[in-house]
């Protein structure tokens, strides 16, 4: 019998809710790293941001040597509870914690922000593991938790992230962007695209720097970049222009047309690597924006219903135990007899 079989497996409601349903999926029968090309000793502290359902502490439960400590955070309480009861009992030293944040599509029950801090202290953990996470995120949450990477992460640590990418050229017509795309009108953070330039410029401000960037099995899916603090000398390993515009979402069959320069610059496009080159995103967690303005603003008014409803029923419960009340009902009985038996009178 193998370790797999000793470790509990999520139920098919949350599998099937984060990835297959398939629990191979879920399992390292042979305890190998679960992350190609990551140096052993990155797994000794690992924090999964977006944990989910356990998939990566399961397998990581299996890998040989397994981390020293494990911490991972999800929006969405179901799971985090599932994973506190089944899998800390596993291994004491792997904890879950839930990452209490607005989501339209997996915690709607949240408190109404669009971020707070990881709840860990700073340069903890050798690997920070981010998979389909970035990938539905706002921009102002990308940078913000893109400067928390960089906080929790070791000075040797590694960061794996995956990011949908397209490039902002596509878009002449639009000066300030867009830097990122949305895909459903309903739930915008079912999928965010980002442009590379500000993907690139972004990770710079927050004091990171891409050691290595992994091409999506299909054109158009997630691409895989790990990530290093950044040093003086830092080259970034991420392409830009022609070089992997294949794999980008919106790719075609051909190159995008070219123009003459003149023809571009009647536009006047701005340039956002300088713009925003210095911009740094260390100022705690962003502001509410857009809709999820509306709906704090509409869960305050009912609150504020639900107290002003809740003081009225503490006077009116005051008054019936009051005397007066007591000596009042008393004194207008006879009344409330005689109107209880006049329609038998008639």
């Amino acid at each position: 019998m193998g370790t797999e079989s000793l470790i509990p497996m999520p139920p098919p409601e949350l599998r099937l809710m984060v990835t297959t349903l398939d629990a191979d999926y879920f399992d390292n029968p042979n305890g190998v790293p679960i992350i190609a090309g990551v140096p052993l000793d990155a797994f000794g502290t690992v924090f999964d941001f977006g944990c989910g359902c356990g998939r990566l502490a399961r397998q990581l439960l299996q890998q040989n040597p397994k981390p020293r400590r494990y911490v991972g955070i999800d929006i969405h309480k179901g799971m985090i509870d599932w994973c506190s009861k089944n899998l800390t009992p596993v291994d004491c030293n792997f904890q879950f914690f839930h990452h209490d944040v607005y989501s339209p599509g997996y915690g709607l029950d949240n408190s109404l922000k669009l971020a707070e801090p990881f709840p860990v202290k700073d340069e903890e953990f050798s690997l920070v593991i981010a998979i389909s996470v970035f990938t539905h995120l706002y921009k102002e949450q990308a940078t913000y938790y893109l400067s928390e990477i960089a906080r929790i992460l070791a000075p040797q640590g590694v960061a794996l992230a995956s990011w949908f990418f397209f490039d902002n050229e596509s878009f002449p017509f639009l000066r300030d962007g867009p830097f990122c795309l949305f895909t459903d009108e309903l739930d915008p953070t079912q999928a965010v695209i980002y442009d590379r330039e500000w993907f690139l410029d972004t990770i710079r401000s927050c004091g990171l720097s891409v050691q290595q960037t992994v091409f999506p099995p299909m054109p158009g899916h997630q691409w895989n970049v790990f990530l290093r603090k950044r040093t003086p000398n830092a080259v970034d390993q991420f392409p830009l222009g022609e070089e992997g515009a294949a794999w980008l979402c919106g790719a075609t069959r051909k190159p995008i047309a070219k123009v003459a320069v003149s023809d571009a610059d009647k536009f006047k496009v701005e340039d956002f690597s300088k713009k925003e080159k210095m911009r740094l995103y260390s100022n705690g967690p962003p502001v509410l924006t857009g809709p999820v303005v509306e709906l704090a603003a509409a869960k305050a008014k009912l609150k504020e219903m639900e107290t002003t409803l809740a003081a009225t029923k503490w006077v009116v419960e005051t008054l019936q135990r009051s005397w007066s009340w007591k000596i009042g009902r008393v004194l207008t009985s006879p009344v409330r007899f005689v109107r209880s038996i006049s329609p038998r009178l008639g």
